[in-house]
Protein backbone atom coordinates (compact mmCIF):
# COMPACT_ATOMS: atom_id res chain seq x y z
CA UNK A 1 0.00 0.00 0.00
CA UNK A 2 2.58 2.97 1.13
CA UNK A 3 4.56 1.96 -2.21
CA UNK A 4 1.08 3.31 -4.59
CA UNK A 5 0.62 6.33 -2.18
CA UNK A 6 1.35 9.92 -4.14
CA UNK A 7 4.51 11.02 -2.55
CA UNK A 8 6.38 14.24 -3.26
CA UNK A 9 9.46 12.13 -4.02
CA UNK A 10 12.34 14.58 -1.76
CA UNK A 11 9.96 14.14 1.40
CA UNK A 12 10.00 9.74 1.15
CA UNK A 13 11.44 8.34 4.38
CA UNK A 14 11.86 4.79 4.47
CA UNK A 15 12.49 1.92 6.94
CA UNK A 16 16.08 0.84 6.33
CA UNK A 17 15.48 -2.83 6.98
CA UNK A 18 12.54 -3.18 4.45
CA UNK A 19 12.95 -0.07 2.28
CA UNK A 20 9.18 0.48 2.76
CA UNK A 21 7.96 3.40 3.44
CA UNK A 22 7.76 4.81 6.63
CA UNK A 23 6.57 8.91 5.56
CA UNK A 24 6.15 11.34 3.28
CA UNK A 25 4.13 14.46 2.18
CA UNK A 26 1.71 13.69 -0.66
CA UNK A 27 1.87 14.93 -3.76
CA UNK A 28 -1.71 15.01 -4.12
CA UNK A 29 -5.04 13.94 -2.60
CA UNK A 30 -5.35 10.01 -1.89
CA UNK A 31 -7.88 8.10 -0.41
CA UNK A 32 -5.71 5.57 1.84
CA UNK A 33 -7.28 2.70 3.57
CA UNK A 34 -10.76 4.87 3.37
CA UNK A 35 -9.61 8.01 4.59
CA UNK A 36 -9.64 11.07 2.33
CA UNK A 37 -6.03 12.93 3.01
CA UNK A 38 -5.89 16.26 1.00
CA UNK A 39 -2.33 16.93 -0.86
CA UNK A 40 0.26 18.58 1.55
CA UNK A 41 -0.79 16.13 4.14
CA UNK A 42 1.76 13.76 5.88
CA UNK A 43 1.37 10.27 6.30
CA UNK A 44 2.91 7.45 8.18
CA UNK A 45 3.18 4.16 8.00
CA UNK A 46 4.35 1.26 10.19
CA UNK A 47 6.41 -1.32 9.07
CA UNK A 48 3.71 -3.86 7.98
CA UNK A 49 2.60 -1.08 5.60
CA UNK A 50 -0.55 0.06 7.87
CA UNK A 51 -1.74 3.88 8.25
CA UNK A 52 -0.44 4.98 11.75
CA UNK A 53 0.22 8.43 12.53
CA UNK A 54 -0.66 11.64 10.09
CA UNK A 55 -0.57 15.19 9.90
CA UNK A 56 -3.55 16.34 8.36
CA UNK A 57 -2.72 19.46 5.41
CA UNK A 58 -7.20 20.06 5.90
CA UNK A 59 -9.78 19.28 7.63
CA UNK A 60 -10.87 15.48 7.45
CA UNK A 61 -13.59 13.30 8.44
CA UNK A 62 -12.16 9.85 9.99
CA UNK A 63 -14.73 7.25 11.24
CA UNK A 64 -17.53 9.42 11.74
CA UNK A 65 -15.46 12.38 13.55
CA UNK A 66 -13.81 16.03 11.70
CA UNK A 67 -10.18 16.39 12.43
CA UNK A 68 -8.89 19.64 12.78
CA UNK A 69 -5.99 20.40 10.05
CA UNK A 70 -2.77 20.88 10.95
CA UNK A 71 -3.29 18.41 13.64
CA UNK A 72 -1.71 14.95 14.38
CA UNK A 73 -3.77 11.94 14.25
CA UNK A 74 -2.85 8.32 14.28
CA UNK A 75 -4.50 4.75 13.74
CA UNK A 76 -4.52 1.69 15.98
CA UNK A 77 -2.89 -1.40 13.21
CA UNK A 78 -6.66 -2.54 12.62
CA UNK A 79 -7.22 1.01 10.85
CA UNK A 80 -9.10 2.31 13.72
CA UNK A 81 -8.79 6.33 14.81
CA UNK A 82 -6.60 6.24 18.38
CA UNK A 83 -5.74 9.96 18.54
CA UNK A 84 -7.10 13.46 16.93
CA UNK A 85 -7.95 17.03 17.50
CA UNK A 86 -11.48 17.75 16.23
CA UNK A 87 -12.58 20.84 14.16
CA UNK A 88 -15.75 21.92 16.11
CA UNK A 89 -17.36 20.52 18.94
CA UNK A 90 -18.97 17.22 18.92
CA UNK A 91 -21.18 14.90 20.69
CA UNK A 92 -19.23 11.36 20.61
CA UNK A 93 -22.14 9.21 22.12
CA UNK A 94 -23.09 10.45 25.20
CA UNK A 95 -20.03 13.07 25.87
CA UNK A 96 -19.91 16.85 24.78
CA UNK A 97 -16.41 16.91 23.47
CA UNK A 98 -15.00 20.36 23.28
CA UNK A 99 -13.39 21.02 19.96
CA UNK A 100 -9.59 22.23 19.29
CA UNK A 101 -8.02 19.54 21.79
CA UNK A 102 -6.95 15.94 21.92
CA UNK A 103 -9.41 13.18 21.92
CA UNK A 104 -8.31 9.82 22.57
CA UNK A 105 -9.58 6.58 22.19
CA UNK A 106 -9.43 2.73 23.25
CA UNK A 107 -8.30 0.41 20.49
CA UNK A 108 -11.84 -1.13 20.52
CA UNK A 109 -12.92 2.35 19.28
CA UNK A 110 -14.46 3.75 22.70
CA UNK A 111 -13.52 6.49 24.02
CA UNK A 112 -10.66 7.21 26.46
CA UNK A 113 -9.99 10.93 26.55
CA UNK A 114 -11.52 14.28 26.00
CA UNK A 115 -12.17 17.69 26.93
CA UNK A 116 -15.58 18.48 28.01
CA UNK A 117 -17.59 21.53 25.73
CA UNK A 118 -19.80 22.08 28.52
CA UNK A 119 -21.29 20.95 32.29
CA UNK A 120 -22.60 17.68 32.04
CA UNK A 121 -23.86 14.43 33.70
CA UNK A 122 -22.45 11.21 33.41
CA UNK A 123 -22.82 7.81 34.95
CA UNK A 124 -25.05 10.40 37.79
CA UNK A 125 -21.89 12.49 38.20
CA UNK A 126 -22.22 16.11 37.62
CA UNK A 127 -18.70 16.84 35.09
CA UNK A 128 -17.49 20.43 34.76
CA UNK A 129 -17.26 21.61 31.80
CA UNK A 130 -13.76 22.40 29.91
CA UNK A 131 -11.99 19.80 31.96
CA UNK A 132 -10.72 16.96 30.89
CA UNK A 133 -12.63 13.62 31.76
CA UNK A 134 -11.37 9.95 30.81
CA UNK A 135 -13.20 6.29 30.29
CA UNK A 136 -12.74 2.56 30.72
CA UNK A 137 -12.81 0.61 27.47
CA UNK A 138 -16.09 -0.55 28.50
CA UNK A 139 -17.48 2.68 28.21
CA UNK A 140 -17.23 3.84 32.03
CA UNK A 141 -15.74 6.82 34.00
CA UNK A 142 -12.33 6.19 34.87
CA UNK A 143 -11.20 10.20 36.18
CA UNK A 144 -13.41 12.98 35.82
CA UNK A 145 -13.66 16.55 37.80
CA UNK A 146 -16.36 16.88 39.23
CA UNK A 147 -18.43 20.33 39.73
CA UNK A 148 -19.19 20.21 43.35
CA UNK A 149 -18.54 17.67 46.22
CA UNK A 150 -20.00 14.21 45.39
CA UNK A 151 -20.64 10.80 47.19
CA UNK A 152 -19.10 7.86 46.14
CA UNK A 153 -19.06 4.60 47.29
CA UNK A 154 -20.11 6.68 50.31
CA UNK A 155 -17.00 8.46 50.74
CA UNK A 156 -17.40 12.37 50.11
CA UNK A 157 -15.44 13.54 47.26
CA UNK A 158 -14.49 16.87 46.74
CA UNK A 159 -15.62 19.45 44.29
CA UNK A 160 -13.10 20.67 41.35
CA UNK A 161 -10.65 17.97 42.34
CA UNK A 162 -10.03 15.15 40.19
CA UNK A 163 -11.77 11.82 41.05
CA UNK A 164 -10.52 7.82 39.93
CA UNK A 165 -12.60 5.05 39.74
CA UNK A 166 -12.16 1.44 38.69
CA UNK A 167 -13.61 -0.67 35.63
CA UNK A 168 -16.11 -1.64 37.53
CA UNK A 169 -17.40 2.02 38.68
CA UNK A 170 -16.16 1.36 42.55
CA UNK A 171 -14.19 4.87 43.84
CA UNK A 172 -10.57 4.48 43.22
CA UNK A 173 -9.37 7.57 44.43
CA UNK A 174 -10.67 11.21 45.23
CA UNK A 175 -9.98 14.27 47.97
CA UNK A 176 -12.16 14.10 51.00
CA UNK A 177 -13.55 17.69 51.84
CA UNK A 178 -14.00 16.60 55.18
CA UNK A 179 -12.72 14.76 57.87
CA UNK A 180 -13.44 10.84 57.71
CA UNK A 181 -12.54 7.96 59.32
CA UNK A 182 -12.81 4.85 57.03
CA UNK A 183 -11.98 0.90 59.00
CA UNK A 184 -10.83 3.02 61.81
CA UNK A 185 -7.94 5.12 59.37
CA UNK A 186 -8.55 8.50 59.87
CA UNK A 187 -8.23 10.78 56.95
CA UNK A 188 -7.93 14.70 57.73
CA UNK A 189 -10.10 17.05 55.14
CA UNK A 190 -8.24 18.01 51.83
CA UNK A 191 -6.29 14.21 52.33
CA UNK A 192 -5.86 12.23 48.94
CA UNK A 193 -7.76 8.93 50.21
CA UNK A 194 -6.87 5.60 47.47
CA UNK A 195 -8.58 2.69 47.77
CA UNK A 196 -7.85 -1.02 46.91
CA UNK A 197 -10.31 -2.67 44.74
CA UNK A 198 -11.79 -4.54 47.81
CA UNK A 199 -12.82 -0.70 49.55
CA UNK A 200 -9.58 -1.20 51.66
CA UNK A 201 -7.65 2.10 52.30
CA UNK A 202 -3.67 2.47 50.68
CA UNK A 203 -2.34 5.39 51.14
CA UNK A 204 -3.10 9.37 51.21
CA UNK A 205 -1.41 12.47 50.36
CA UNK A 206 -1.76 16.07 51.68
CA UNK A 207 -3.32 17.35 47.90
CA UNK A 208 -1.64 20.69 48.37
CA UNK A 209 1.56 18.99 47.88
CA UNK A 210 1.08 15.62 46.07
CA UNK A 211 -2.05 15.25 45.50
CA UNK A 212 -4.69 15.41 42.41
CA UNK A 213 -3.50 18.54 41.11
CA UNK A 214 -0.30 17.22 39.50
CA UNK A 215 -2.22 14.41 37.88
CA UNK A 216 -4.70 17.10 36.23
CA UNK A 217 -3.85 15.96 32.54
CA UNK A 218 -3.85 12.11 32.90
CA UNK A 219 -6.16 9.10 32.84
CA UNK A 220 -4.41 6.82 35.51
CA UNK A 221 -1.89 7.74 38.30
CA UNK A 222 1.09 5.43 37.72
CA UNK A 223 2.57 5.76 40.82
CA UNK A 224 -0.41 4.31 42.75
CA UNK A 225 1.03 0.75 43.53
CA UNK A 226 -2.64 -1.17 43.90
CA UNK A 227 -2.51 -5.00 43.49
Amino acid sequence: MPDTVPCRQETVIRFPSSGRIRSCVLSRDAVIRGVHFKVGSVVGFDEEGRLWRCNISANTWINGLTCKAKSEIEFSPDGKLIMCTLSGDTEIGRVPVLAGRLVMFHENGALFKCDLSRDTTLDGFPLKGGGDVCFHDNGRLSAFIPRRDIIVDGIPCRGGERVWLFRNGNLRACTVPENIRIINTYFPKGSLLVLRDDGVPMNFHDSEKSGPDHEKSVCRSSHWDIP
